[in-house]
């Protein structure tokens, strides 16, 4: 089990290791987004990772491409579907398209 908190409301939530980021915000009720079902290939899950971002399961080639071509991405963005959470806690603020 890990822990994440979701900016801006600040409410934080226990969820499996293992989960990518998108699943455990679809799992609390967060309404984020994603118009391709997961697959990294849209850019509607964007989230801005503040603390924990070496515990995230590391940026794979594909989805490098897609950030690479996002508009208002920073060093701390990554797409939710493609990022697994680990073991240490997490802090994101998603992008609401």
């Amino acid at each position: 089990m890990t822990t994440f908190t979701v900016l801006p409301s600040g409410k934080t939530y226990d969820v499996a290791s293992g989960t990518t980021l998108l699943a455990a915000l679809q799992s609390v009720g967060e309404e984020i987004l994603s118009k391709c079902g997961g697959e990294g290939k849209c850019e509607t899950c964007h989230v801005l990772v503040s603390v924990g971002r070496k515990s995230l399961s590391k940026i794979k080639p594909t989805e490098n491409e897609k950030l690479d071509g996002m508009i208002g991405i920073s060093s701390n963005s990554r797409l939710a579907c493609q990022a697994i959470l680990g073991e240490e806690p997490v802090t994101v603020e998603w992008v609401k398209a």
